[in-house]
């Protein structure tokens, strides 16, 4: 008898045992994760921003290099790095992917800002041109880059009169495009909230010529703006990345406040709801966001905070990794702008450009080599 009631106890232990490891599994699946460096750039390449994946796998990503000012007031370089936007291979090789030319630069600035890119599905890449940094005056722009027998070949506006544009994504035949900064809910007070939003055009009304997007107007929209969010303007920069899942619901990340946002569509792909998904402490910003397939999961880049998190289907929010400031060398997070899934790797995108922050809310404080391109390696399909 005493030997059965051992054996009965330890076969209760085991049961125990197995289901809670069962019920841990996942949890596990996103504890913090190892990060490692993918690229190292050279100073040609000081400010990396939006990445994408063209249909062979390779990573193009832009880089506006908003960086020159200070590295050339620090003497870190004799002249301005050219903008420009370059490939990744599946070797993790770099080269020039385009280059852009003089005809290209925004006629009034002379400079061109790509930063949010994606691939149409006429197979021609629309690049969003953020011309903030030079005028604030609804000068930024959306590009697309028309790619023949896979080579990028020229370049025309297809719409203006963002402030910031930024984010991009394709649902279908639909590009969504946030704009950061649409104008402040109550300006002149001593806490402006800051007002952003989501456009959505159809490929057919990029074809010819150019849209122009008419300053925000409360009381008579503009038919493309999608949505209008509300946020802390701490920051300044509000809508940013933007991501679609298998189901067809559209997610926007709000990056000054570290919020997820979800849009349900209706069967004719019109917008029937949005609703707050995803807010958790942890989450400090939210910039570029990326769902993925394998595990019906959002990736975040945390900006200010040197961290990229995970987002389930609830809304509940994990942290995959966090590391205090440091120069990136070995991996480790710069200041992540932009993640990027290529097969069991989210690819994270390193901006390192601190702005002045008198509420100390960066964790990433100066411009430093090395400026890289990290990786963390995920699971398989489960």
């Amino acid at each position: 008898m005493k030997h059965d009631k051992i054996a009965k106890f330890a076969l209760l232990i085991t049961v125990i045992f197995l289901v809670v490891g069962c019920a841990s599994t996942p949890k596990k699946m996103y504890e913090k994760h190892t990060v490692r460096l993918l690229v190292r750039l050279p100073a040609s390449c000081n400010t990396p921003d939006g990445a994408t994946l063209d249909a062979a796998g390779n990573i193009i990503l832009s880089i506006p290099n908003f960086n020159n000012g200070t590295l050339l007031k620090d003497k870190v370089i004799e002249s301005p790095a050219p903008p420009k936007m370059v490939k990744i291979d599946k070797n993790n090789e770099l080269s020039m992917w385009y280059e852009f030319r003089k005809e290209d630069m925004h006629p009034d600035t002379g400079k061109i800002g790509p930063m949010g890119c994606a691939f149409g599905p006429d197979g021609n890449l629309y690049v969003a041109d953020n011309q903030n940094f030079w005028d604030h005056h609804h000068q930024s722009r959306l590009l697309r880059i028309n790619v023949l027998d896979d080579r990028p070949v020229s370049v025309d506006v297809v719409v203006e009169g963002f402030i910031v544009s930024n984010g991009l994504v394709w649902k279908g035949g639909t590009l969504f495009v946030t704009e950061s900064v649409l104008a402040y809910a109550n300006k002149g007070e001593e806490n402006p909230q800051l007002l952003s939003g989501l456009y959505a055009f159809k490929i057919d009304e990029l074809k010819d010529g150019c849209l122009i997007l008419p300053p925000y107007d409360e009381n008579n929209p503009e038919r493309h703006l999608m949505e209008v969010f509300q946020s802390s303007g701490r920051v300044g920069f509000g809508a940013d990345g933007v991501a679609v899942d298998g189901k067809g619901n559209l997610y926007t990340s709000i990056g000054e406040d570290g919020l997820i946002y979800k849009t349900r569509f209706d069967g004719k792909g019109e917008p029937i709801e949005t609703r707050l998904f995803a807010d958790s402490n942890d989450m400090i910003s939210a910039d570029g966001i990326v769902w993925r397939k394998e595990d019906n999961r959002i990736y975040v880049a945390d900006i200010l905070n040197n961290a990229v998190h995970v987002v389930d289907m609830r809304g509940n929010v994990q942290t995959l990794h966090k590391n205090p400031d440091t120069d990136g060398a070995g991996g480790s997070l710069d200041q992540p702008c932009e993640v990027l899934i290529r097969g069991n790797e989210l690819i994270v995108i390193n901006m390192d450009m601190p702005w002045e922050d008198p509420a100390g809310l960066l964790v990433n404080t100066k411009i430093d080599e090395p400026y890289t391109i990290s990786v963390i390696p995920l699971m398989g399909r489960r």
